[in-house]
């Protein structure tokens, strides 16, 4: 019994052998693309020390903004606006003022609005972000476009936009 083992052993190697290298390679670049995809996304969870004030909100609208598009859960849970970016003590970083309210009170509300409407988009097939919660997260961010505009923050100018006619 010990030797027809050794045969079947013996014999499964040589005829494996030849496809070893590639397994072995394609499970080297795997591991490759979830290290990188690691790194892409400790890298996206930085904090808002990193992140200057002014870019916040254009960070925040391109959130919402797939959030109101979204076409599956991955899109409408696009990112967490309990931790991250919207934690409190990242929020605390930012300098005391209406933008800095109106940035930790949207960030409340459009994680307010991800739970409430989180059933519209529980299946993958069946994403259907209804009016309702695209005028909630619309008003939500009037609110930090507001508060942006009255710091004095513009946004930049692409250079089709510079050029005079």
């Amino acid at each position: 019994m010990f030797t027809i083992f050794l045969i079947v052993i013996s014999f499964s190697i040589v005829v494996l052998a030849p496809f070893a290298p590639k397994w072995v390679a394609t499970t080297k670049d795997s591991f490759d693309v979830m290290s990188e995809k690691k790194k892409i996304n400790q890298e996206s969870m930085s904090s808002l020390a990193a992140m200057v004030p002014s870019q916040i909100t254009p960070w925040m609208a391109q959130q919402a903004r797939t959030m109101s598009e979204a076409s599956g859960p991955l899109d409408w849970k696009v990112v967490s606006f309990r931790t991250g970016p919207c934690n409190l003590e990242n929020l605390s970083q930012l300098p005391d003022g209406k933008y800095s309210d109106s940035i930790a009170e949207v960030c409340g509300e459009l994680d307010r609005i991800q739970q409430h409407y989180s059933g519209d988009c529980f299946l993958a097939s069946e994403c259907n972000v209804t009016d309702a919660a695209k005028e909630e997260i619309d008003m939500a961010m009037g609110i930090v476009w507001d508060a942006f505009s009255d710091a004095g923050f513009v946004l930049h100018y692409s250079e089709s936009e510079q050029v005079q006619p």
